[in-house]
Parts: C-alpha cells; structure tokens; sequence
C-alpha cells in the first residue's frame, strides 16, 4: 500500500484533476499536503483514521439515507483528504458567492413586493405563478433584515476548464454547515500537525456571525432563538441538533411551538415562553399546516399570522423557497446587470427553461448533450439524462416536453472535478461538489470559507449523498494572518463555573415521560411472561386457570385467547398467546412492539441521553429477533437476558441521568406504570381466592421481584394478606404499592406549576391506601369459616383498587395536558 500518486487510478480525460495538472505531479498548494502524507505513511493514518471513525459512531454522527437499512442510524462518512483551494481561487469564489446571494435576495424582495421584474419584462410570469413554492399569503410581508435570506448555500462544480459554475441554489432551509463545521473537527484531529502549518482560514469567526445576526434581528435583550427542526427521521437531524448546541439556541420541533394571540411561544415544562427568532430547517410549505400546507405535521398553525403580525422573525423568510428552481438560471445575468448594475461573476450551469419557445426547440434538438430535470423541485421528477434514453423513446420524451415545456428545465452535463480521496492506503479519484455558504449580516454579506465537499460513493457515480456518497473538508489555505477565533473555549483558560439548568421543551419531557413508561412496561410484561412460559405446559386444571387470571392482569385488547364467557383456554391457546405477546412486532400490546417504543422514543431525545443509555436501548430493540428454530421453553432464559437489560435501564436512570427535570418526568413515567400494573395485579387478591387458586400467589410475587422479601419474613407459608402486605402495603418494598404513590406524590411536587389539586389527589389516595389496616381484614383461609363480616374489608379495598386504576391515568392525562400540551387540566379526586 503506497500513498505514491501516480498509483491513482486513472479518471476521465474531459473531467479536471484538483490534485495535479499532469497526473504526476501535484499542483502547487497541494504539495504540502502530500508531503506529509507521506511522512506520516499508510499505517499510522489508518490508526488516526479507526479513533475518528470510533469519535463519529460515540458523538452519535448520523445522516439518514431513507433508502438505507440503517435509517437513521447510518454513519456520517467523512474522507480524510481536504479539498485544497487556494486563497486567489477563494477570492474570486467568493466574490462570486456574495454577489449571488445580494442578486436573488433582491429578485426575492421584488417578486413578493411590488414585482417591477414582471412589469417590465425582466422575469417570466409564467416561472412565478406557476412555481407552488410561491407562496401567495406573504407577498407584501416585511422580512428581517430586509431581506428574505439570511442564509443560502450554493453548489459549485468546476468545469474542465477549471472554471467554476454554480449548479443550484438552497434558499428554503440550507443544509450541511453544520457537517462541515464537524468534517473541519474531526479532519484537523486526525492531521494537528497539518492543518497547523497549513494556514487554513477558520469557521468558528462564520458562526459567530451568524449568531450574532439571528440576535439582532429581535429588539429583545437575551432574546429566545429556537431551531425549528423536521425531527429525528429528517436526513440532517443530527446537523440540527449540533448546530442548536454549538450557537446556544433551544432544538424544537413544530409540536414544541405554538401560537396565541399571533405570537410564537415555546412549550416548555415551566410554561410558555415567548420565541423571538425561529432559524428553520423546514421547507416553506410545511412550515404552517393552517395557512400553507394542510397535511403537514411539522410545522406550526398559524405561523404565518404571526409573522405577518411582525412578531417573530423566520431565517430564512416563509417563501424563499422561490429561488431553488434552477429556471430562473438563464435570467440571472439579465438580472444581475438591471438590478446591480454589473455583470455576473460567477456564472450558472448553462441551462434552458423549456418555458420559452426557442429554448425547448434548442433542448430537443440537442438532447443528447442535456439533463432534463423539474423545473419546480417539489414535482419529484428524477433527473433525465438525454443521452441515456432509447432511441424508441425519445420521440415520447419530446411530446411530454412540448405538452408542459413550462415545468422543465435543461442543464448541460458537467464533468465534475475530480479529487483524492484516502481508501485503505490508496488515494483514489472520486467526482467532488463544494457547497458553500453565504450570510446576512445585516451589514453586508459574509462567506465561510470553504464548505462542505460532496464526494462521490464511485468513479463515474453521482455525486448524492441520498445514494451513499460521503463527504471531505475543504481547507482554504490562506496568504496572510487569520482570524484564530473559536467558539469553543481554550483548553488553557479558566471556565466560568455554572449549573443552569436546560430549557426543557414540552415534547422532550412527553418522550422521556412515555420512555419511562414503556420501559417499565416491558419490565412488567418480560416479568409475566417469564412466570407464566415454563408452568404452562405442566399446568394442571386449577394452575392452569390461576395462570389466566395472571394474564388478565395485562387486559390486553389483542388477545387472542377465546372470550372466558363462551369456554376456558387450552393449555396450547395459552401457549400460542404467550408467543403472540412475545415476539409479535406488530401487536401494539406485545413485549417486540413495546421494547421497539423504548427505542423509537430513546432515539427522538438521543441528544439527551448519555451514550451508554443510547447502546442500551440499541441493544433492547435488537432483544426480540429470534431464530425461527427457538423453541418455546427456551423464551424464560431469553426473557432472563432481556430483564437484565432493562434492569440495566432503571440502573442508569437512577445513577447517570442528572436529577434534572427530564429526570424528573423520566422517574414519574416508571412509578405510574407500575403502579398501574401494582393495582390490577393486586385486585385479583381482594377477591377471596379458592384453596386451588393460591398458586396465583406464588407467581404475584415472582412477577414483582418480591419472593425472597416474602419468604424472609413468612418463610414458604403462602397466605394472600401476606402477600398483600408485601405488594401493597410495604413502605420499603421498592416494588409496592405504597412506594408508588409515596414517591409519585414526592416526584411531582418538585415539578414547577404542579396543580396542588392534582398533589392533594395523589396524597388522599397514599392516605386512604395507608388507613387499610391488614391486620383486621378477614381472609378466608382454607377449611375456616368467614367470621363476621370480614369481607367488608375486602371489598372497600377492591373498589379503592378499582377507583386507583381510574385515578392513575386520569393523573397522567392532567400530566400531560399541563406539560405537554398546555391545555386544561380536569379535576380528579379519589373516593371513600
């Protein structure tokens, strides 16, 4: 294995070389680079290589490819060589870049203002009104800064001139700085020494900017600048979760806003909280389900209102999405010259709008040598290579062209530049995209220098990183002294000691609360099935019938044992049960769709977990993929295993999560579901057991990790108030009744806004629970008659049980509506 370049394999002779001019020699601000490689040779690269790509899988660094097995969980590939510019190159980029972004901010401020460009013929009518990304509810709404970008990011290619070409705009919700920021992290760990020595401009000064200007654009003093996020499934979550960290601002999801009285606020968990700015990362048309688009559940009704009000200000501005179709290319230099009064710098990708006659007859007279596209992206068209369509065909394609030209748009076929990239040793050439990023200051406009590379997975591919391509920094190496600013804090100076707690928002505290829940509920559920598997095949008759009341304290609705009305359950339905409520994945009620919740909610707050928290609930959505050959007797040991885990869970819970409010609703989501699951279980003693049902008993304990609390006390004497005082009553027992409620009650009064209703509920229930004094309750025992009328006891005890099953979700209903939602809370009591 040899670093050596003349062992790059060989590239396409039309497609220009970053690296070198001849094949042999590198260019000279590549020399460096390739000297050092060199020096540092295959070996130890491939070490610096395995402890990035260790950092990469710990920090969580993902992009969804939605076509990908992985989802979500694919890593994000980064290449270890940068793409090298030089600092000529960079200036007249980014003269270009700035230029651009000044021209479509003022073609987007005309378009929804007075619109002159139409007047006067400057802009087709037809690309306006026919474009769904024009949006009509905000013409004539004022924007921040005067301008409707405050981020865009441009894609460039270099041509086989060397020229380099813009190939498309993004204007809606720009991705990928914050990739970029992360690739500079971890590329300049790998190679310290390198990037050093090699001048390269920073990006922190370009973030810092942008903070900056998302703050002034509120009059506010600390005003709340949220990050409106798609969510977890989106391709760049992990993007938007880093960049709402790195600048200090709250991550929120469309569910976490809300708007009254035509201002934004922020459901938190100690209330609403006023939101000033929102930097989105939703595309236009989802942004607002009640003015904009109806199906949509990302976004925010009445968003819109808001904003046309004047109180809350969207980087980028609602519409900007106008300017991504690549139609209005073949206008820019027009406008460029009516509106700045200069030529364009940085010219576009030739391209034809088939919406003008001679262009469509230009398009189908040489569509061999184009790529026909959508010209309004939201259409989903796939690219169309004409070169690549039968011969048979081409008379169709032609048809379907002429019959809406209006909605296609024609670019010449690039050949991209190509650029080393390091695989196991070697440097290979792979096609290479820069997408650079251009800021409002609100004083002028700002480039980061450099970007975020696009590689392609394979010589000749496409560059996308949809269909597997992978990234590379991009290191301007720069001619004089640079700014060495960095948002992160010197290792060598002092840091100023502080315990602010987080914002809680209203939708991370609802998942912490629910994956609480449901790990709790597949504790209890694993608990059941395990007691349950290894009796039911040596079950006799009454065993067999204490074991389906066992299971009746799950009242599943998706059972699929036969109505106890009609006839009892054979051993083999109980047997088929069991296996249904174990590995069935898509029974909402079974053990596999419920440790897939745990997962599913873990992986929506993953930026609040630790890492260890993040494998463990990786491993518990892996638990339920059996070999088709397992063997039912064999579930108790697999169930053993999957207890352990959880167990794990409710470790970490305790010990590693700080006593946070998302602790807080953490804990209280796991006592309420076992006390849920507490009071069922214990009704089935309030009602006189027969001598043959005492067997019950046994697997009450067993279920609730009580057996050997039990037996240190009666010894193996089983006796239903024993049992009752062990489940029930026991104030030390972590897994009673009483502990429930005792530490709900505790939980939720440290809950800021906590309805004392609610609290005085939850007490009246800890104290009517507390005044059964078991001692004077008369069991009936066998062969002893019922003395007086003991059973009276018995029986307020089962309607207390019977009006805490009702209390308990009602509780978790007022939780949620107070919290969550923000709605009305309902009063609960519990009766006598």
């Amino acid at each position: 294995m040899t670093l050596h370049l003349h062992e790059s394999p060989s590239q396409s002779a039309d497609a220009y070389d970053e690296l070198s001019a001849d094949g042999v020699t590198p260019r000279p601000h590549w020399a460096h680079l390739m000297e050092s490689l060199q020096e540092i040779g295959p070996e130890e690269l491939g070490r610096r290589w395995n402890r990035a790509e260790r950092r990469i899988r710990e920090n969580g660094i993902t992009y969804n490819v939605y076509s990908d097995t992985l989802g979500a969980h694919r890593d994000w590939k980064i290449d270890i060589v940068p793409l090298l510019i030089p600092a000529d190159e960079w200036r007249s980029i980014e003269a270009g870049i700035v230029q651009r972004a000044q021209l479509l901010s003022l073609l987007l401020e005309d378009l929804y203002g007075p619109q002159h460009l139409l007047t006067h013929g400057h802009f087709p009518a037809a690309l306006l009104y026919g474009n769904p990304a024009f949006l009509r509810p905000l013409v004539g709404v004022s924007v921040p800064a005067h301008s409707y970008l405050h981020m865009l990011a441009i894609d460039l290619a270099r041509s086989p001139d060397g020229q380099w070409w813009v190939l498309a705009d993004r204007a809606q919700a720009p991705s990928g700085s914050g990739y970029a920021l992360e690739n500079r992290t971890i590329v300049s760990d790998v190679l310290p020494d390198l990037f050093r020595t090699s001048n390269v401009l920073r990006l922190a000064p370009f973030f810092r900017a942008q903070r900056e200007a998302l703050t002034n654009l509120s009059k506010r003093d600390n005003p709340r600048i949220v990050l409106l996020t798609p969510g977890p499934y989106n391709e760049t979550y992990f993007e938007h979760s880093y960049i709402a960290r790195y600048l200090g601002f709250t991550l929120a999801q469309g569910a976490d806003l809300t708007v009254r009285n035509r201002r934004v606020y922020l459901k938190t968990v100690d209330g609403l909280e006023k939101v000033d700015v929102i930097l989105r990362r939703v595309d236009d048309s989802f942004c607002d389900p009640l003015e904009l688009r109806g199906d949509s559940l990302l976004g925010v009704p009445g968003l819109v209102d808001s904003v046309v009000a004047g109180n809350v200000k969207v980087a980028n501005a609602l519409g900007s999405g106008l300017i991504e179709t690549a139609a209005i290319m073949p206008f820019l230099p027009g406008l460029s010259t009516h509106l700045l009064g200069e030529k364009l710098k940085l010219p576009s990708v030739a391209t034809w709008w088939c919406g003008q006659s001679y262009a469509l007859d230009w398009v189908l007279n040489n569509l061999d040598s184009v790529v026909v596209k959508p010209a309004f992206p939201s259409r989903g068209m796939e690219p169309v290579f004409g070169a690549e369509i039968p011969q048979a065909e081409k008379g169709k394609f032609a048809e379907q062209l002429r019959a809406r030209p209006q909605e296609y748009v024609a670019q010449e076929q690039v050949a991209l530049s190509t650029a080393p990239v390091w695989d196991q040793g070697c440097l290979n050439s792979r096609s290479v995209v820069l997408r650079t990023y251009v800021l409002n200051t609100g004083s002028g406009w700002i480039a980061i220098p450099g970007g975020l590379v696009r590689v392609a997975e394979a010589e000749g591919s496409v560059v996308s990183m949809q269909r597997g391509g992978h990234s590379k920094d991009a290191w301007v190496l720069w001619d004089g002294p640079i700014d060495t600013f960095s948002m992160l804090r010197p290792r060598n100076e002092p840091v100023e000691l502080r315990r602010v707690p987080r914002v809680v928002p209203s939708s991370v505290a609802d998942n912490v609360f629910w994956l609480g829940r449901y790990a709790e509920r597949a504790q209890n559920l694993a608990r059941i099935l395990r007691a349950m598997i290894p009796r039911i095949r040596l079950a006799e008759e009454p065993e067999l019938a204490c074991l389906i009341r066992l299971h009746g304290c799950l009242e599943s609705r998706y059972s699929k044992l036969p109505k106890a009305k009609r006839r009892r359950p054979t051993s083999l339905e109980l047997e088929q049960e069991m296996t249904s409520m174990f590995t069935d994945a898509k029974r909402p009620d079974s053990l596999a769709h419920t440790l897939a919740e745990v997962y599913r909610i873990g992986d929506n707050v993953r930026e609040r977990l630790s890492a260890d928290m993040m494998f463990l609930i990786g491993q518990l959505r892996d638990f339920v993929q059996l070999e088709p050959k397992t063997q039912f007797l064999e579930y108790p040991a697999i169930l053993t295993d999957c207890l352990e885990l959880l167990s794990a869970f409710s470790g970490l819970e305790r010990e590693n999560i700080n006593r946070g409010l998302g602790w807080l609703f953490m804990t209280i989501g796991r006592r309420l579901e076992r006390a849920i699951y507490l009071t069922r279980q214990l009704r089935e003693i309030t009602t006189p057991l027969a001598e043959q049902d005492w067997s019950l008993l046994e697997c009450l304990l067993e279920v609730a990790d009580s057996s050997m609390t039990y037996r240190a006390r009666y010894y193996t004497t089983l006796q239903p108030l024993a049992v009752l005082d062990v489940l029930m009553a026991d104030e030390t027992n972590p897994r009673s009744l009483d502990f429930q409620l005792s530490h709900l009650a505790d939980l939720y009064q440290k809950l800021p806004r906590h309805v004392r209703d609610d609290l005085k509920a939850m007490r009246d229930a800890l104290a009517l629970l507390r005044s059964f004094d078991l001692r004077e309750l008369k069991y009936p025992l066998p062969g002893a008659a019922m003395a007086g009328n003991g059973s009276d006891g018995l029986s307020r005890l089962e309607h207390f049980l019977r009006d805490l099953e009702r209390l308990l979700p009602s509780w978790s209903n007022n939780l949620s509506s107070r919290y969550f939602s923000h709605a009305r809370t309902l009063p609960i009591s519990i009766g006598q």
